[in-house]
């Protein structure tokens, strides 16, 4: 296994400075982006940073600040400071991070101070300045951060931190210190995080009276129980992100968190709260009950997490913060289910379908849908053809689960991990939420991109689903290779705009940049009836230079829009994330240069490979199926016919079909037609859809 030493140099030399000199960043922004990653995915404690670097050295307003966000929905401030050393380990010790937190929080009173009126106010940090000024009154927490490459000295016991002070509010700081050891952690399999037990009687509760449901099943217990509200408000400011499930995280993101109805109703007619708020839904994985002489009630949550209801939470979280409101009295419905098996499956299951009425879905939770699987598949055996100089073809590595690239090279040698690698090269990964960036920045969606990971990976999801269920078999390998096409174009945006002088005097908004600039480029092709021929770039494993200095152009006149002072939006993260961006830099004058036109493709040319495509997916797809059909044995397709009849599910010409998936599992028949396969494959989804499976 490899060492935390080991790790650490190929840490900084592979995954920081080799990415660095690849996307033409600095090692800091890398590490920043690679650190936050690991936060938020691992450690599920921030929804992700803006990259905001600020540094003033003066006395008492010396100040530093690397990265930030402003989550109001989780009513948190982030901040963030990166220790990025590529020499000698050293020692992260008590007086280090006293210091760094001090020029963390010294950011925070400046801003509060208004010592940013009179700065540049499209910087990020100025722009975040203001939005803290501006949005103080609602913010419950701050949260800060210390990333490094050097490790935690053993002689740090704790993190904890005065309250911040200014103009008579008092708010809790917390501290997290991200080391190369908890990041070399991250990395380990059977990496897992720590639990989180939350006891009652630290919120001056003895319990809370519950119900056990009486359900015959070895899976997991259910329990209806009334929660106080002022309990559910309390626990989601002290652990916000911790305690929602991903999906939740994702839809209250998106839109904004607080209901004002919820509010209103908090605020004004509290005694009706239980009778007009549907309640919550949670999972756990593990509580302590006490009998006493009414009731059972519950003493102890561990990992308590809420799947549907965050938006009742946080309504409740925010209006004691902001409006002071006193929640006694108000009281919330809430179901509970106690897995006694983590099944993956499972608890997918019970998030997908508590949170059906939600038009935002997260991407985590569908992992497991065909379309990725299929992705995964092709990445593991289509591979690239040689680019100029190589040796070895290479393969496009989709990680579809957590930590499938990284866990296996953890437990090889040195000999094996650089063979691994040779084959499947870091800068050659990428995840789900990198997938929905590249395709829906070619569909000209760059406003959803620059929402960023989980909002926009939930478009791009929700979408995707219906072209599934209309034909799958546009999901073919010309797919998967354009796919990558699409990936190798973006990072190569990026770069062009890293180069830029004009970009590096600001060095903002990059990821903005880049998805504005992809759509802008697809946008002015199909100006000309031409799309671009990213199977070019596939076959290519680059994109032509012929199209750089057309993308330097239109990465500048989108810069410009997006600085433009008569933005109706002044924050440009904000702005960038409306449609009404996107309508104006679409709109803009640029004529492509006609050298550009070898690298784009008309549509009828593009229509001849995708036919073939997905005549040749349609093939596979079919053998798959029977193979499907076939493992999972007669008597499971025995069963499905029982059920099904019981149920009154099935017709009598289902039946039928199914019997001939007995029979051909009973090797009475030796092969099934291709009709037969889609029917059975039909039957079965109806019977999947009636919860019989």
């Amino acid at each position: 296994m490899i060492s935390v030493e080991e790790f650490r140099e190929s840490y900084i030399n592979e995954d920081i400075n080799a990415e660095a000199v690849n996307t033409s960043r600095y090692p800091i922004e890398v590490f920043i982006d690679s650190a936050v990653d690991i936060l938020q995915n691992d450690y599920n404690l921030v929804n992700g940073m803006d990259h905001c670097y600020y540094e003033y050295s003066r006395g008492s307003k010396s100040m530093r600040v690397d990265a930030a966000y402003l989550d109001l929905p989780f009513n948190t401030l982030n901040l963030l400071f990166a220790d990025y050393n590529q020499g000698d380990e050293k020692s992260v010790t008590n007086s280090f991070i006293i210091q760094k937190t001090k020029l963390l929080l010294s950011f925070l009173e400046n801003a509060l101070k208004d010592h940013f009126k009179n700065a540049e106010q499209a910087d990020p940090a100025v722009q975040l300045a203001r939005d803290i000024k501006n949005n103080f009154v609602s913010i419950g927490k701050i949260h800060l951060f210390i990333i490094s490459t050097d490790h935690l000295s053993t002689a740090v016991k704790t993190l904890s931190l005065q309250d911040f002070s200014f103009a008579g509010r008092s708010i809790p700081v917390v501290l997290d210190v991200l080391d190369i050891e908890k990041i070399y952690r991250s990395k380990m399999v059977g990496f897992k995080k720590e639990d989180i037990v939350i006891k009652c009687a630290d919120y001056g509760i003895h319990g809370i009276p519950c119900i056990k449901a009486d359900i015959e099943t070895d899976q997991y217990d259910s329990y209806l129980a009334i929660v106080p509200g002022f309990f559910l408000a309390e626990i989601y400011k002290k652990y916000s992100e911790v305690l929602l499930e991903s999906n939740v995280r994702s839809f209250l993101k998106f839109n904004g968190g607080v209901n004002k109805g919820i509010r209103g109703t908090i605020l004004n007619e509290k005694a009706r709260f239980f009778t007009y708020n549907n309640g919550i839904s949670t999972t756990a994985k593990e509580i302590k009950t006490e009998k006493t002489d009414e009731c059972y009630v519950i003493t102890e949550f561990t990992n308590l997490q809420i799947i549907n209801g965050g938006q009742t939470t946080a309504t409740l979280a925010a209006t004691s913060i902001k409006n002071n409101a006193d929640l006694s009295g108000i009281y919330v419905q809430m179901k509970l289910t106690v897995l006694r098996d983590a099944d993956p499956e499972l608890i997918r299951s019970i998030a997908t379908y508590a949170n059906s009425q939600n038009k935002v879905k997260t991407a985590d939770l569908n992992s497991s849908h065909p379309f990725y699987v299929r992705i995964e598949e092709y990445s593991r055996k289509v591979y690239a053809p040689l680019a100029s100089g190589q040796i070895v073809q290479q393969l496009w590595f989709f990680e579809r689960a957590r930590g499938q690239y990284e866990q296996p090279l953890m437990q090889m040698t040195k000999k094996q991990r650089d063979g691994y690698k040779q084959v499947r090269p870091k800068a050659q990964k990428f995840t789900l939420t990198d997938l929905a960036k590249y395709a829906n920045a070619a569909d000209m969606l760059p406003h959803y991109v620059s929402w960023g990971g989980e909002v926009n990976a939930a478009h791009f999801h929700n979408k995707m689903i219906i072209q599934w269920a209309k034909d799958n078999s546009v999901f073919n390998e010309l797919y998967f290779k354009e796919l990558i096409g699409k990936k190798i174009l973006f990072e190569h945006i990026g770069t062009i705009i890293s180069d830029q002088t004009w970009y590096q005097e600001r060095r903002a908004y990059r990821p903005q940049l880049v998805a504005y600039t992809f759509s802008k480029l697809v946008h002015l092709a199909k100006e000309k009836n031409l799309d671009v021929n990213y199977r070019m770039i596939w076959d290519r494993q680059s994109v032509p230079e012929c199209l750089d200095s057309a993308i330097a152009s239109i990465a500048e006149l989108v810069f410009n829009a997006m600085y433009d002072e008569n933005r109706p939006t002044s924050n440009i993260e904000t702005y960038c994330k409306r449609s009404e961006c996107w309508s104006t830099i679409s709109k803009l004058k640029y004529t492509l240069p006609e050298e550009c036109y070898n690298a784009l493709m008309s549509p009828s040319e593009k229509l001849v490979e995708q036919v073939r495509a997905k005549k040749e997916q349609k093939f596979d797809s079919g053998i798959q199926d029977e193979i499907s059909i076939f493992n999972k044995g007669a008597d499971y397709w025995k069963s499905c016919i029982e059920r099904g009849k019981e149920q009154g599910v099935l017709s009598y010409s289902d039946v039928k079909i199914l019997e001939n998936a007995v029979k051909y599992c009973n090797f009475e028949y030796t092969e099934l037609s291709s009709r037969q396969v889609k029917e059975i494959v039909f039957v079965a989804a109806k019977l999947k859809e009636n919860g019989i499976q």
